[in-house]
């Protein structure tokens, strides 16, 4: 009898979707994701890989060349479903230092988070431009842009995926344009992988490559209270802090934290924080 994802154990199932989820992302798994993630037994992970495959029987597809598991031509996730927080949570449990801590107190205080409207993800591109991402190839997409009125197809050599605080994107080498870009997922459709096709050098972006310092800082015409409970809000030391991030990743940052010069507020009650040093704005090569 073909096993329901209902009635999966609870820790069966993070297995199996952390399982599902190195197929999505790199389009092949081996029994090691499971050992080095979870510390169990070879033969236990390979117990799960049976579990999953009687789940989805056309997910996993063996490639005894490589010793690995292939995704299936026909592969949909059986146990993920897309949404945006769900992959970011995933993503961020994915094993390195800063992997969240699982609680487990039985009781605590009242907590009601606030989340954005959910923006969901096309897992088939997904897990297309993700593959040809972690694998040096290529993808070919029908992109919608917002300056022209009908999508046109586009080869990319996707090399890193950013999920920018309000949607996913891919930075990728456009071979139609002959740059590097920011291509939106949810504009793409009908993803192909061109796994023959190398694709273009990470470290050739250069706006990927050269590190911007930010330095953000309180509103000098709050008062001197107002200045103090902002910096501690934001842990300023001297009521400023230094923010180095990737030149092509500042438009987001500045629209996340609001604070792009050109939309400052007039009122510092409302705009308590700003960039404090603008002019370093003023080389970048972005639109």
């Amino acid at each position: 009898m073909q096993t329901s994802p209902d009635t999966l154990k609870w820790d069966l199932r993070q297995r199996l979707k952390l399982l599902e989820c190195t197929l999505l992302l790199n389009g092949w798994v081996r029994t090691q994701a499971l050992t080095e993630s979870f510390g169990i037994s070879r033969a236990q992970a390979s117990k799960d890989f049976a579990v999953y495959q009687s789940l989805a029987p056309d997910n996993l597809v063996y490639d005894r060349s490589h010793k690995r598991y292939q995704a299936g031509t026909a592969f949909r996730p059986v146990l993920l479903s897309g949404r945006t927080s769900e992959m970011l949570d995933l993503l961020a449990a994915l094993p390195g230092e800063d992997s969240p801590v699982v609680a487990l107190a039985a009781a605590g205080p009242a907590v009601e988070i606030l989340r954005p409207m959910e923006r969901e993800l096309d897992l088939d591109v997904f897990r297309a431009v993700s593959a040809a991402a972690s694998n040096g190839c290529r993808v070919a997409v029908e992109y919608q842009s917002m300056r022209r009125p009908e999508p046109r197809r586009v080869t990319l050599s996707p090399h890193t995926l950013v999920y920018s605080g309000f949607r996913w994107h891919v930075r990728a080498y456009s071979h139609r344009h002959d740059e590097y870009r920011d291509f939106v997922l949810a504009r793409m459709r009908g993803a192909e992988l061109l796994g023959e096709e190398i694709g273009a050098s990470r470290e050739q972006d250069r706006d990927w490559i050269e590190m911007v310092e930010l330095v953000v800082g309180v509103h000098p015409e709050l008062s001197a209270a107002q200045r103090a409970v902002i910096a501690a809000d934001y842990g300023m030391d001297n009521g400023r802090t230094v923010y180095p991030l990737r030149r092509a990743m500042v438009p987001y940052f500045l629209r996340l934290m609001q604070i792009e010069p050109e939309r400052e507020h007039p009122d510092p009650k409302v705009q308590q924080i700003r960039l404090l040093n603008p002019e370093v704005l003023e080389s970048a090569r972005w639109g």
